[in-house]
Order: C-alpha cells, then sequence, then structure tokens
C-alpha cells in the first residue's frame, strides 16, 4: 500500500478548489467528451486509453488536455513525482473520489494549469457575457439610476418654474407700457446700418419731471439718455442727449427736445429721437424722483464728492444754496422725513466744508438735478451718468435681499415697453455689462435764443455733423452717411433758422472715462 503522505491529503483545500471550478474545467479534467463517445465503435479504444478498470499512474493525465507547459514539466520529471514543496490545492488519492461523486485526478503541476487555461478561457469571453444573477441586479441598478434622473429633472424644472413665478411677480409690479415699439417711426435706414444697429440693444432713459405724481405718461424728461449695449462685448455706453437741444419734435414744430415727452407722450419722445438721430431704438424706461431715491436706498446710499463751488454757490432766482435747495424740495416732495414739519432736515441739506459724503436716495437726486454749481446743463448730465454708473457697479454685488426691496418698491415706479423676457435677460447679463465711456449730444454745439417762446437752446453745429459722430460713438461704424430725406432736411431747417454752421461751435463736450 502507497504511503498516505503521497497523496497530499487536503480536504479544505480539495473544497475550495472543487468550488472554483467551472464546468469546462471540470469536462477538462475528466477528459470527457460525449460526441466521441457516440461516435466511437464499441470495444474500440483511442489510442493510448487505459483499458475499464485499469488505474491511470499518479501525476499522469491526457496528453490532449494538456497545456505545452505542463507537458515539458511532465517531462523533466520523473512519473508521479511533484516538485518540491508545490502541494497541489485538490488533489487526492488515486480513486478516491470528490464530494460530488466523480473521480478526483491529481496532476503533476497542482492545477496551475488547469487554473491558468480556466483563466484563459475566462477572458476570452465576450465582456457582456455576465452570469444572470448579476445582470438582474445591472438592470436593477440602470432603473435606479433612470429613476433618480427623472427625479433631478422634475427637481431643476420645478426650480425653473419657481424662478419664472418669482421674476413675473416682481416684473409684474411694472408698469408695462402695452406701445409696439416696432410701430414707432424710423427714417429709412440702409442695409448696413440696419445691420449694425441689430447688434446693439438701443434703450432710452427718461427721467421724468412730474414732481413724483405717478403718472409716467406726461412731463418734461428733463434727462434723456441714450443707452448701447453691445450683443458681444456686453459694453453700456451712455450719451445724454441735451434736455434743450432744439430739434424737430413733431411734424414742422422745432423746440427744445424735452418737449416731445410732454407734447406727445413717450411715443412722440421716441419717434424725436429715431427721426433726428437716425437711430433705432429697442425700447425705454421712464423714471420719477421716487424710483431714483428708493433705488439708492436700497443700495445703501452712494458716496459723492460735495465741492466748494457747491457750498457756496446760490441759486440766482432764490437767493438760496443750489445743491441744499434741490435736496429740500425733493424731501419734501418724497415726505422723506414725516415727523420733520416740512418732510425734510437741515442737516442733510447743508454742508459745512468740501469733501466725500455718503448721501442718501433724496440727496442723490437732488444733487443730480443741480445746475448751478457745475458746468450747467453739460456738468448735470455728466453727474447723471456717473451716478448711474455707480448704481449699475453696486447692484452688481447687490444681495438677494437689496435686489428683493428694488423689485417690491421700484418696480412699480417704473414705466417701460420692455417685455418681460427682454427684463430678464437683461437682469441676467447685468453681471457681464462692462459700463463704458459715456458722452453728451451735440458733441458741438452752441447756445442762441431763437425767438421768445422757444428762449435759449442748444443748437448743434451742424445736426448732420454730429450725428456721423453719435453713430460713431454707440455703433462704432466709420464715415456714417446720414439719411438725405430726414436728418440732412431737418438740418438745414436748424441752420437756416439759427444761421449757424459747424465753425459757429462753442462748446465740444468730452468724453467721459470707462469704470
Amino acid at each position: 500500500m502507497s504511503n498516505f503522505d503521497d497523496y497530499d491529503f487536503d480536504l479544505d483545500r480539495d473544497y475550495d478548489s472543487q468550488r472554483g471550478l467551472d464546468l469546462d474545467d471540470e469536462l477538462d479534467m475528466y477528459d470527457y467528451d460525449p460526441d466521441v463517445r457516440r461516435r466511437r465503435p464499441e470495444g474500440v479504444r483511442p489510442a493510448g486509453s487505459r483499458p475499464a478498470g485499469a488505474r491511470r499512474p499518479a501525476g499522469s493525465r491526457p496528453a490532449a488536455s494538456r497545456s505545452s507547459q505542463s507537458r515539458q514539466g511532465a517531462a523533466r520529471r520523473p512519473q508521479g513525482s511533484r516538485p518540491q514543496g508545490s502541494r497541489s490545492a485538490g488533489s487526492r488519492p488515486s480513486g478516491s473520489r470528490s464530494g460530488n461523486g466523480r473521480p478526483s485526478v491529481t496532476r503533476p503541476d497542482g492545477g496551475r494549469a488547469s487554473s491558468r487555461a480556466a483563466a484563459d478561457r475566462r477572458s476570452s469571453r465576450p465582456s457582456n457575457s455576465r452570469p444572470a444573477g448579476r445582470k438582474k441586479m445591472s438592470k436593477a441598478a440602470q432603473k435606479k439610476k433612470k429613476r433618480r434622473t427623472i427625479i433631478i429633472v422634475e427637481i431643476v424644472i420645478l426650480l425653473i418654474l419657481a424662478l419664472v413665478f418669482f421674476l413675473w411677480s416682481k416684473f409684474g409690479k411694472v408698469n408695462w407700457d402695452n406701445i409696439n415699439i416696432d410701430n414707432i417711426e424710423t427714417n429709412n435706414l440702409d442695409a448696413a446700418t440696419e445691420e449694425v444697429l441689430s447688434n446693439y440693444k438701443t434703450i432710452a432713459l427718461f427721467g421724468v419731471d412730474n414732481r413724483s405724481n405717478g403718472k409716467l405718461d406726461s412731463g418734461n424728461s428733463d434727462a434723456i439718455i441714450l443707452v448701447s449695449i453691445n450683443n458681444d462685448t456686453k459694453d453700456v455706453k451712455m450719451l445724454s442727449v441735451q434736455r434743450d437741444t432744439y430739434l424737430r419734435v413733431d411734424d414742422d414744430l422745432y423746440r427744445k427736445c424735452n418737449y416731445a415727452y410732454n407734447h406727445g407722450g413717450v411715443e412722440k419722445a421716441l419717434e424725436m429721437l429715431n427721426t433726428n438721430l437716425d437711430i433705432k431704438i429697442d425700447g425705454y424706461v421712464a423714471v420719477d424722483f421716487y424710483a431714483l431715491a428708493t433705488i439708492v436706498d436700497c443700495l445703501d446710499g452712494l458716496d459723492l464728492e460735495i465741492t466748494q463751488k457747491m457750498i457756496d454757490t446760490n441759486n440766482p432766482e432764490t437767493g438760496q444754496n443750489a445743491l441744499a435747495g434741490y435736496i429740500a424740495e425733493v424731501e419734501n416732495i418724497l415726505n422723506y422725513y414725516p415727523k420733520e414739519e416740512e418732510g425734510w432736515k437741515h442737516s442733510d441739506c447743508y454742508f459745512d466744508s468740501p469733501g466725500t459724503y455718503h448721501l442718501n436716495g433724496a440727496q442723490v437726486v437732488g444733487f443730480c438735478r443741480n445746475r448751478y454749481a457745475v458746468n450747467n446743463d453739460y456738468g448735470r448730465a455728466e453727474n447723471q451718468r456717473m451716478v448711474i454708473k455707480m448704481i449699475v457697479e453696486k447692484a452688481k454685488h447687490a444681495s438677494p435681499s437689496q435686489l428683493n426691496d428694488i423689485a417690491d418698491k421700484v418696480f412699480p415706479k417704473i414705466a417701460t415697453s420692455l417685455s418681460f423676457s427682454q427684463c430678464v435677460g437683461m437682469a441676467t447679463d447685468v453681471g457681464k455689462y462692462n459700463m463704458a465711456e459715456s458722452s453728451g449730444f451735440p458733441f458741438a454745439l452752441k447756445t442762441k435764443t431763437v425767438s421768445k417762446k422757444t428762449g435759449s437752446v442748444v443748437v448743434p453745429c451742424t445736426l448732420t455733423s454730429n450725428v456721423v459722430q453719435l453713430h460713431k460713438f454707440l455703433y462704432d461704424q466709420d464715415d456714417y452717411d446720414p439719411t438725405d430725406d430726414m436728418v440732412d432736411v431737418i438740418s438745414d431747417h436748424i441752420k437756416s433758422e439759427t444761421g449757424l454752421t459747424e465753425s459757429s461751435a462753442e462748446i465740444t463736450q468730452a468724453t467721459d472715462g470707462a469704470n
């Protein structure tokens, strides 16, 4: 009888190795080929096979089922021998049976060749072939992932709807003007100019002097500012149209341009700007004292410089300090201090020394209205543009609560022709806006009294040459050619009525620097 230790018998290792074998491994181990058996004639054995009941020598296996490496190893070793210390994990004594009733076979390579062959077969299987249990888990995971994606999409949609509802609730407070901006008269512009203008948004800002009576459809527009927004670069340029500029405000009617708003409302004011300047306005926004003051207060005020001239200069009509008078008037109109007898405070209006002061909304409005301590209307318009730039910059960094306050308190005091989608788009882009240079129109001018009815007016010298410069400034158009049938006609009429030409200009408005 053979020595029991020679069989390297280990039940635990044998169980583990048998549990790791798949069907291909077992067929390979037992040299089982059903097709060959069915085709083999009865009583005929293949070459090299052993007789029935004969025991295979220990360590041997059919040559066809061995790898080339195992064959070479078997040739070098004595029959039934194995390398020193390399115990086969699944070997049993010859003739013993495994737990499944099949005879076990002891291999000289310790089962390594079979394991490598099995690993090769497994690696050669298609990557998408998985056991049935894993497929079910994959489908369940996919369903879970799909449900999670649907939930995320639903949440995003709800957030968008909530945002739209919120914005609508805020913008719904605005006085939406039902005028059709496309019906406002424009000049017959050539195709090249139409294409250039389409690359910009041109907005008209009107500051209406109606003493905050809540009506924005009438009153003199004491502040007229054209804003061009480059759709690509987001550069924002402002051009103040001097309120006393002598222009055609209606058919055969020439007056100060701010008269158009009071004469025919915002439609007539927009038409006046389009026809005199060869532009096509995309929309307008009109505000009064209250709106401007409230915006400033919602942004916690502005820091502005008070000069010695502002402290010293008096209103020639009242003899009072000019800046103090304007601030007191605004605080009185807005009833800024209800507990005060006249609604305003002395400390808000008078300044002991020049310097930079933190001003509230009413003080800022008074600052923007003052024209006696600055370079008349030109200096006042410059201050207005400066304040607008400061408001935009502060709005970029405003907190959500500040923006909410502006929406609740200011929007009801604003009138606009801009659509809801336009307002949302501009509000979304406000952080991208670059406040570029600004200036005043006319660029070259002279003041003159045309008649007792019109009084002292600002005369463009000439309108045609100033319109050329306007298109260069706002739209980067070189060598612009104004319309012959409108701008040139209006320019010739002003020239004949005032006798002023290009060489008559006495004032050239400077360009403000960009922020």
